[in-house]
């Protein structure tokens, strides 16, 4: 069977709610013990997929459909204070139907959760982060359960969270205690579970299981991701002189973004000149990412002032594209990469605007990540790395000013992470105080051992 680990898509949870549904009465449908599927999806997966969406991982077959997940709670917190949120819809709908719709196996059940659950739930550590798993029938196995266990068990590595715990329920031909010490977990607490006695004649008990290993990875030196955007015929000078002014300061690599027809003009491809520089460029190592593809927004709606006037003044090309049109564009781009034997890794739209759907589409396509001002999309697992971009906005005096103050308020707080992204735009490095403050933080960067990389070379490593 074909499967696909990847994060966790909004278009995720109705497939997630029906498994949790589907698998709930010891791996079988829940319905013989309560009826109210949505009910007991919702307070089971909700506080997972809306709280803490990052912690979600899901594993996919054939044609999109899922078989499976995982998902964790590494903030007490959000998760608590969305069940507090929801919790007084979910007592008017369980006490609703319990008086007036539901069958006297769904108001047993609810009697047991109100008098017993509490008594009959193990401890539990107070600190770690919470996970909750569950597989379709045709993807039990060692092989589907250790896949998603050690994805998210290594996820969580990446994130230093040391130990990791869930309440899980144990019978003898199912979930054994043996098969889960066969993924590093030990059992703290076990009680017998008695809303399964009239169903199941061998006890039920719910364990809690624990695993505390240290799986950080290994420390990787620090890297800046340095993207040069909008690359046309027109900037081609430009761009060719910020890639030998940051490269000399901060050495590595680099993506170029390239608009394929910018402003509805001349093509990339019928410039000679741009041509044989962006095939310098990919043989050098360098990554050319696709930019939109006319990078303005003429002929499309204005959508939203602040979004497409204000703060990108008619350049958020991508900015609630019409799927069709969206796909259309991406597939001549594309073919434009296909044609000049250039490898596309990457999409970033003008303005890091693109309607989030469109994530999906761009891993089918092929692409290895995508971009937001604030974070890295790696594709097409979906994974969210946060890195904030520090860009340059100069359009006015007032913008410029205000650059000149938040450069510093970034670089505070952004310029000394572990992954540090900064993206120029071709007239940048034409404004004395850009170029002052960009070269000397290459230098800091470079002397505090920073490489410079692509986003290819970046997701991919």
């Amino acid at each position: 069977m074909k499967m696909n680990l990847r994060y966790y898509r909004a278009e995720d949870r109705e497939q997630i709610r029906a498994i949790c549904a589907d698998t709930g009465f010891l791996g079988d449908p829940i319905d013989p013990l309560f009826e109210d599927r949505e009910l007991f999806a919702d307070f089971l997966t909700a506080p997972y997929t809306d709280a803490e969406p990052e912690n979600c991982l899901v594993l996919e077959g054939e044609a999109g459909r899922l078989l499976g997940y995982i998902m964790g709670s590494r903030s007490a917190g959000k998760h608590l204070g969305y069940i507090a949120w929801r919790l007084p819809g979910w007592i008017v709908r369980a006490a609703y139907g319990y008086f007036f719709a539901y069958g006297s196996a769904s108001r047993q059940y609810i009697r047991w959760l109100l008098f017993r659950g509490r008594k009959e739930s193990p401890s539990a550590p107070r600190k770690g982060v919470h996970f909750h798993i569950n597989l379709l029938p045709e993807a039990r196995g060692l092989r589907a359960g250790k896949l998603l266990f050690d994805t998210f068990l290594d996820r969580m590595g990446e994130l230093g969270e040391k130990s990791v715990f869930g309440l899980v329920v144990v019978k003898e031909d199912r979930r054994t205690e043996r098969m889960f010490a066969s993924y590093g977990f030990r059992l703290t607490d076990r009680a017998v579970v008695t809303k399964f006695r009239e169903h199941r004649k061998e006890p039920v008990h719910l364990c809690t299981l624990v695993q505390e290993r240290d799986r950080t990875p290994p420390p990787r030196a620090p890297r800046l991701l340095l993207s040069l955007h909008d690359f046309h015929p027109g900037t081609r000078c430009q761009v060719e002189e910020q890639l030998e002014f940051c490269l000399s300061r901060c050495p590595g690599h680099v993506s170029i973004l390239v608009v394929p027809q910018y402003h509805h003009g001349s093509s990339v491809e019928e410039s000679k000149e741009s041509l044989d520089f962006l095939s310098r460029c990919e043989e050098s190592g360098h990554d050319l990412a696709i930019h939109g593809f006319y990078h303005d927004r003429k002929d499309l709606p204005q959508a939203s002032w602040w979004w497409t006037r204000f703060y990108s003044e008619n350049e958020a090309e991508f900015f609630q594209l019409d799927r069709e049109v969206a796909l259309r564009r991406l597939h001549e781009a594309k073919q434009m990469w296909d044609r000049q034997g250039w490898r596309a890794r990457g999409f970033v739209a003008p303005g890091w605007l693109h309607p989030r759907s469109l994530e999906k589409e761009l891993g089918e396509f092929g692409f290895s990540y995508t971009c937001t001002l604030r974070e890295v999309v790696h594709l097409p697992q979906g994974k969210r790395e946060s890195a904030w971009a520090g860009a340059y906005s100069l359009r006015s005096p007032w913008r410029r000013g205000l650059a000149q103050i938040w450069h510093p308020i970034w670089k505070r707080r952004w310029g000394c992470q572990p992954v540090v992204r900064l993206s120029l735009h071709p007239h940048d490095l034409e404004v004395p105080f850009v170029r002052s403050q960009v070269g000397v933080f290459l230098e800091e960067l470079a002397q505090r051992g920073y490489g410079s990389h692509s986003y290819a070379d970046h997701v991919q490593s």
